[in-house]
């Protein structure tokens, strides 16, 4: 009988180690801080001698860097940067396409290109035409020059498929290599004169470098600096925030921990997303840069030893790796400190006093949990031009994670993919009813007069549409990629697998209410065994 007693207090004492291990312990194991080698601000490649030996007189475009860097502007050329587009093979459903910000609707900017040649919105010169009577004084000013102000690093020129020597001339290396402090990227470089649009004398919008050449040769640097990549990518979608749920301007300059982790610690963008040959390459839902050349950044390239917890490391990474991404855990939340929008309607217009112009209606959130979803790592578009959008409703879905079903095989499960975080994003977009096709918006029209219907109707021109006043739901769900916190933050158990918790849709994902059922029930028997533990012991 003494023997039966001390096994039953051993397995006691066991099963509530565990559930105080489940309770009480870190919400996910703390990795050691990696310190990284001291680095300079940036590392400058002052031209001012070289130029004068060249007798450049200003630096207008690759022109000024073809002589002695003549392979690295081809590849520049060459780049998913500069063409915005890639030749990819996983789009389901489809063999090799082209696909890119030349080719895909983009329900943030209104399509920059129809059918990756028509100008639709990739450069011009919005002027506020039409403010409301309160904000009358700002009548005049330039509000926006297009898409090309990010989009193809380029001097103006629609970027073509053809090195030719114009074609070559027109990419902008300093767009990427340059002080930010100096010549800075994106709106910023209209912002603050360092550009400036205008037609040249065939009529062709160009952009013209304003800073001093002998300022802008002292402050060529060779390795893209963090700031500089994030004056375009904190920026997309028009705003601060607007698109990318996780890149905002918090990330400029220096930066708190719990808005990420790695830029915080001293990494720069480049640390990860390594170029080959000006090539990057990327794995995402919703991008499009593939390279044989570049790897693909993976958090295990550096974070080999991961959850070396007792029991906690061993259920994560026996029940968890396999099936979760690193970021569904490790990135709790997005939009921290900057807004972002998660709904527009381009069938109204409000202005904006912050952007000084008229926006379509959209809707501002932050601090958002995000979005989970199984995807198997294939980049699923509902929509290429010219292809008929597939509608149910009125609702029309870009871009989904896979959400094939769980199967169950002993304790262990399969399912299409990985579970990773999005952002969820709505767009009441115009529509071609007839054809089945989203009609690009002429967002300087909007921007300049607040007429959301003549953009639509310029747009459905432009593109060889009808636009009879018809508008579509369209949703994206957007990756969620930057922004992992300490790992002190990171998701415990109970974040996900409790019986009140709504953060993971176990239903939808297939699996019903087994993870939060057989969960509870072994955190319940796990309580009650360190109950009846105690019990024990008062009772001895």
């Amino acid at each position: 009988m003494r023997g039966t007693r001390l096994f039953a207090l051993a397995v006691l004492v066991a099963v509530g180690a565990v559930a105080l291990l489940f309770f009480y312990g870190p919400k996910a194991p703390v990795a050691a801080k990696t310190t990284l080698q001291a680095r300079p601000r940036l590392a400058y490649a002052d031209h001012t001698e070289a130029f004068k030996k060249a007798g450049i007189p200003a630096y207008d475009g690759a022109g000024a860097c073809l002589d002695c860097h003549r392979e690295a502007v081809r590849e520049a050329f060459h780049s998913y940067h500069y063409q915005m587009a890639n030749r990819v093979a996983d789009v389901v459903g489809k063999g090799p396409v082209l696909a890119g910000g030349k080719y895909a609707y983009n329900d943030f900017c209104g399509a920059i290109f129809w059918q990756g040649s028509k100008n639709v919105n990739y450069i011009g010169k919005a002027i506020l035409k039409a403010p409301p009577p309160e904000h009358a004084d700002q009548k005049g000013a330039l509000i926006a020059t297009g898409c090309s102000m990010c989009h193809g690093v380029s001097m103006g020129r629609v970027p073509q498929p053809e090195a030719t020597p114009e074609q070559l001339d027109n990419v902008d290396c300093l767009a990427c290599h340059a002080d930010p402090a100096v010549y800075p990227a994106g709106p910023k470089a209209i912002k603050t004169g360092a550009k400036e649009v205008y037609r040249d004398a065939t009529g062709t919008w160009r952009y013209r470098v304003k800073v001093p050449l002998e300022k802008l040769a002292a402050a060529i640097v060779k390795t893209p600096p963090k700031d500089q990549c994030l004056l375009c990518h904190a920026y997309s979608g028009g705003g601060p925030g607007f698109k990318r749920p996780n890149l905002e301007p918090a990330l400029l300059g220096k930066v708190d921990e719990e808005v990420d982790v790695h830029l915080a610690r001293g990494m720069t963008c480049t640390d990860c997303h390594v170029f080959k040959d000006h090539e990057l390459a990327l794995r995402g839902p919703d991008t499009w840069a593939r390279s044989a050349k570049a790897p693909v950044p993976e958090c295990a390239d550096c974070h080999q030893r991961r959850h070396t917890r007792p029991v906690l490391g061993w259920v994560l990474e026996t029940f968890h790796t396999e099936k979760v991404a690193c970021q569904t855990c490790h990135i709790p939340r997005y939009a921290k400190k900057t807004p972002t929008d998660t709904r527009r309607d381009w069938s109204k217009t409000v202005f904006s006093p912050k952007m000084k112009r008229w926006e379509p209606e959209i809707r501002f959130k932050s601090n958002l949990p995000p979005v989970l979803g199984f995807w198997n790592e294939k980049t699923r578009l509902a929509y290429l031009y010219p292809e008929p959008a597939r509608v149910a409703g009125d609702r029309l879905t870009y871009l989904a994670p896979a959400s094939q079903g769980a199967r169950r095989k002993g304790l262990f499960f399969e399912t299409d993919g990985k579970l990773y975080p999005f952002k969820y994003h709505e767009a009441v977009v115009p529509f071609d009813a007839r054809a089945g096709i989203p009609v690009p918006v002429k967002v300087g029209l909007v921007f300049a007069t607040g007429n959301a219907g003549k953009a639509a109707e310029v747009g459905a021109r432009l593109a060889g549409l009808d636009f009879q006043g018809e508008y579509v739901t369209l949703v994206r769900y957007m990756s969620v990629n930057h922004g992992v916190e300490p790992a002190e933050n990171a998701l415990g158990c109970l974040d996900c697998h409790g019986p009140t918790v709504r953060r993971v849709p176990w239903p939808e994902l297939g699996y019903g209410r087994y993870p939060e059922v057989a969960f509870s029930l072994a955190v319940g028997l796990g309580l009650l065994a360190l109950l009846a533990l105690l019990y024990l012991l008062f009772r001895r």
